[in-house]
């Protein structure tokens, strides 16, 4: 297994990409805390993987607040004794036309999506600097690269994890921790597999991925196990883009 013996946190992992990286990284031989606000399916996710013969802790978290995602990493080496990686993917997002983009819209996107990974960032190498090893991946999306029609907030967010994670990847280097991010496509879970009732948006998604389908969970979590493993000990500072070819064209 490649995780054996590794502890874990996902934030946002009690739903969709979130929850495929729980238990994925599980399945891998890691305890993992998975961190979200959402406290029914946080404990169903830790359940399932309990009941598969894995380590799991759900911890209620709004990362947003810099004391929760604090007492998440101290929760995590609590139970565990240790954190070895940390998976930084809890987000939300609003859809709006520039013009009816709020400031409201705009401060709770940036609240989560960027000052709330960069809290977890925080957290998490004040451990892994005095351990001299970690690993840190930092959620983004191709939204982060290109323009879409009402998502210029999401998109500027994104877009700020980048440098976020090379500043980190470059300032934690002498410790031994390795920092980078993933830019997911779209992929059938969450909100696209809820959109995919609809055959028309189905049919225009995919139309413009050269692949000719949405991504699927187990793809991304291959991603981050790369970034997770031991496999990815010579990279940092990078991203990795799983999105069918999406943004080569």
């Amino acid at each position: 297994m490649r995780l054996e013996n590794k502890v874990a946190i996902v934030t946002g992992g009690a739903q969709g990409l979130g929850e495929a990286y729980s238990i994925g990284m599980a399945r891998e031989g890691a305890s993992v805390v998975i961190a979200d606000v959402d406290e029914l399916s946080g404990h169903k996710v830790e359940g399932q993987i309990r009941n598969s013969g894995g380590k799991a802790l759900f911890v209620k978290t709004d990362v947003s607040r810099k004391a929760d995602t604090e007492a998440m990493v101290q929760k995590a080496i609590k139970e565990f004794d240790r954190l070895d990686i940390i998976v930084n993917n809890a987000g939300i997002l609003f859809t709006a036309p520039v013009e009816d983009t709020t400031g409201e819209m705009w401060d709770k996107m940036f609240a989560v999506n960027v000052k709330g990974l960069f809290f977890c960032c925080q957290a998490a190498a004040k451990v892994m600097k005095k351990q001299k090893s970690g690993k840190i991946i930092n959620i983004s999306s191709i939204a982060a690269i290109g323009a879409q029609a009402g998502l210029c907030a999401y998109s500027s967010c994104k877009g700020a994890i980048l440098p976020i994670t090379r500043v980190f990847a470059l300032e934690l280097c002498k410790w031994n921790v390795q920092v980078n991010a993933l830019l997911p496509g779209t992929t059938d879970t969450g909100m696209a597999k809820l959109a995919m009732a609809d055959p028309n948006w189905t049919r225009q998604v995919t139309q413009s991925i050269p692949m000719g389908r949405l991504g699927m969970t187990d793809e991304l979590l291959g991603a981050v196990l790369y970034f997770a493993s031991d496999d990815s000990k010579y990279c940092t500072g990078q991203t990795l883009i799983v999105d069918g070819g999406y943004s080569m064209v």
